[in-house]
């Protein structure tokens, strides 16, 4: 019987798995009525639980393609001139915001770490909206300019005059 399952399947070692499943599935299970041809019937039964074993394998088995994504996923992690790099910036970024009038600085600080949003900041300081977006556009130019970041200037969020 395995024979003749390897033969159809194109795998002995699947041929086998299959008789093995089919064998306890058949044993644990209730009591069968009586088969006319119980070759026939576990041949078939065996013919199924290998093309279930054979799906089930599908679906875990990587395919080239996606192994070879896997492996040419970038790492997240930063590299170490990049950790330098990046706390030097934020060194940097620091004096600059020192640079900045005491409530310009506060407005940024606030607006940046989501402590607040600008109608909550214009309600704060007495002033209008348009203002608040203004010192957040002024502060923003500020420590762009600074640090040579005019690519923030590209898409025209940005105007390089300071009033």
């Amino acid at each position: 019987m395995r024979d003749r399952l390897a033969v159809r399947l194109g795998s002995r070692d699947l041929a086998g798995e299959a008789l093995h499943e089919t064998w306890i599935r058949l044993g644990d299970g209730p009591d069968l009525a009586p088969v006319a041809d119980s070759d026939a019937y576990l041949y078939r039964a065996a013919l199924n639980t290998a093309s279930n074993i054979s799906a089930s394998e599908r679906r875990h088995v990587l395919n080239m393609v996606e192994i070879h994504d896997i492996i040419d996923m970038p790492d997240p992690t930063p590299d170490q001139e990049r950790v330098v790099i990046a706390r030097s910036e934020i060194a940097m970024l620091r004096r600059l915001l020192k640079q900045l009038p005491k409530r310009q600085r506060a407005i940024f600080i606030a607006n940046f770490t989501g402590e607040a949003t600008t109608a909550e900041l214009a309600a704060r300081y007495g002033v209008t909206i348009r203002t608040i977006q203004i010192e957040l556009r002024d502060a923003v130019l500020h420590c762009a300019l600074q640090m040579d970041r005019k690519n923030l200037f590209a898409n025209g969020a940005f105007r390089l005059s300071r009033k």
